[in-house]
C-alpha cells in the first residue's frame, strides 16, 4: 500500500473511531508516523484529503454495490426509473445508518462544495438516463430535480420523511 492510500486509510479509520470533529494532519502524521509535510506532499490541504476519502468512501462503500444499474429485468422505463431511485435512497439511508461518520464526511465535502456536488449530482443523472434510456435532456433534467428532492438529507430527516418523499416520486413516475 503506498503512502497515499495509508494516509486516507488512517484518515477513515481516525473519523470512525474518533468523529471528524477531532481530525487534525498532525493527529494522522502521528499515527503514520510521518511528518505533516509528508501528507501535504500527497494533499494540497485537509480539505482535499477529506473530499477525496468522501468520494472514495462514497463510491467504494455505497455506489459500486448499485452501479452500473442492471435493467436486463425490466420490461418498462417507470420501473427502471423506480428502482433506480429507489435503490439510491436506501443505499444511502443504509450507509448513514452504517456509518454516520462517514456519511457525515460525504454530507460535508461533498454538499458543501458546489463543483463537487455538481459533478455528484450529474455522475447520478447520467446513470439513470442511460439505464432509463431517456433520449432528451429535458427528461434527465427533471429526474435530476426528483432525484435531488428524494436524496435530499434522507438520512437526517429520519424514515418517516424518507417515506413521504418516495411516495411524492410514485406520483411522479406515474407520470412516465
Amino acid at each position: 500500500m503506498n503512502t497515499r492510500e495509508k494516509i486516507l486509510g488512517k484518515t477513515e479509520e481516525f473519523i470512525l473511531e474518533n468523529g471528524i470533529e477531532k481530525l487534525t494532519i498532525s493527529k494522522i502524521a502521528k499515527e503514520l508516523n510521518i511528518s505533516q509535510p509528508a501528507i501535504y506532499k500527497h494533499f494540497k490541504s485537509k480539505d482535499e484529503l477529506l473530499t477525496i476519502l468522501a468520494l472514495r468512501w462514497l463510491n467504494g462503500q455505497t455506489l459500486v454495490k448499485i452501479f452500473p444499474f442492471d435493467t436486463s429485468k425490466y420490461e418498462h422505463q417507470k420501473e427502471i426509473v423506480h428502482d433506480w431511485l429507489w435503490s439510491v435512497a436506501i443505499a444511502k439511508y443504509e450507509a448513514h445508518r452504517k456509518t454516520p461518520e462517514m456519511f457525515a464526511l460525504y454530507t460535508t465535502y461533498i454538499g458543501e462544495n458546489l463543483e463537487l456536488g455538481r459533478k455528484h449530482i450529474l455522475e447520478m443523472v447520467e446513470s439513470l438516463k442511460t439505464a432509463a434510456k431517456f433520449e432528451s435532456e429535458e427528461e434527465a433534467a427533471a429526474f435530476k430535480l426528483l432525484f435531488i428532492f428524494i436524496t435530499q438529507k434522507l438520512p437526517h430527516s429520519g424514515m418517516t420523511n424518507f417515506k413521504i418523499n418516495l411516495k411524492i416520486s410514485g406520483l411522479c413516475l406515474n407520470r412516465i
